[in-house]
């Protein structure tokens, strides 16, 4: 028995092992490698870290950057990593300061992130609306109108907006609905320097909203929080109030963000 357990201790690991080492070491800084310096910190050689790397790249797990000559996380990390951030109890989290925050406002709040080019409702909490907005997660929002379209795009690169913005044609769905092409990026501009957005009849008549943008590392906007209500008396001293609660949360939803 001794002499079995000996064998295993000094058992070379095998291929799953071994992709499985790889993959834990590129989530450690400054997660791109070389060849080299993978078969330095794993003390497997060159060969079995190349063999070991192209099963990875052909799977989606790892790719390879030409230009630095090494090699980084590929798109299904991302993928799997995604899909567990975005799990059960990420969103109870964040659900707990959404359900406190409309607690405290009566009125409906959410969530907005970007997904690819749409940026798409994650998360919403109506609980006090007779009426309800159908702000439903999963649904997309337009850049030019609204707390969520204009907040996301308002932090993205000016090449980014301006390849998003010049093909597109934008409907006037109601009187305050932004639809040229100046007022929209001069829009962005405002919402950056005053650091939240609000939104009066452009989504619809007496809708109203305010919001702010939830930054990552990097100062990388990661998503939008914005309270949502129908216009009545005293509605402009509601947004107000609104936007600076937003405001007092705004690092404790950023974070329960990944």
């Amino acid at each position: 028995m001794q002499g079995n357990n000996t064998k295993q201790t000094t058992k070379s690991p095998g291929s799953i092992e071994k992709s499985l080492l790889l993959l834990e070491i590129f989530a450690m800084e400054p997660y791109e490698f070389s060849i080299p310096q993978l078969a330095q910190i794993t003390g497997l050689n060159r060969t079995t870290v190349y063999r070991t790397l192209q099963i990875l790249i052909s799977r989606g797990f790892i790719m390879f950057d030409k230009t630095q000559d090494k090699y980084k996380i590929g798109y299904a990390m991302y993928h799997i990593g995604t899909k567990y951030l975005y799990n059960k109890n990420y969103q109870d989290k964040l659900m707990e300061i959404f359900v406190e925050i409309s607690e405290i406002t009566k009125e409906s709040m959410g969530m907005a992130i970007k997904d690819g080019d749409k940026i798409m409702s994650l998360l919403e909490v109506e609980i006090h609306q007779p009426m309800k907005f159908n702000d439903f997660p999963g649904k997309y929002f337009p850049p030019n109108k609204g707390c969520y379209g204009k907040c996301i795009m308002a932090y993205q690169p000016e090449e980014y907006i301006d390849k998003i913005l010049e093909d597109q044609v934008f409907e006037k769905t109601c009187y305050n609905t932004l639809t040229n092409y100046d007022e929209i990026k001069s829009e962005y501009k405002k919402i950056i320097s005053q650091g939240y957005v609000t939104s009066i009849d452009e989504l619809g008549i007496d809708i109203v909203a305010t919001g702010v943008p939830i930054f990552g590392d990097g100062n990388q906007i990661k998503a939008v929080v914005a309270v949502a209500f129908y216009k009545d008396e005293g509605w402009a001293d509601k947004l107000q109030q609104f936007t600076q609660l937003l405001l007092s949360y705004q690092d404790q939803i950023g974070k329960c963000m990944p």
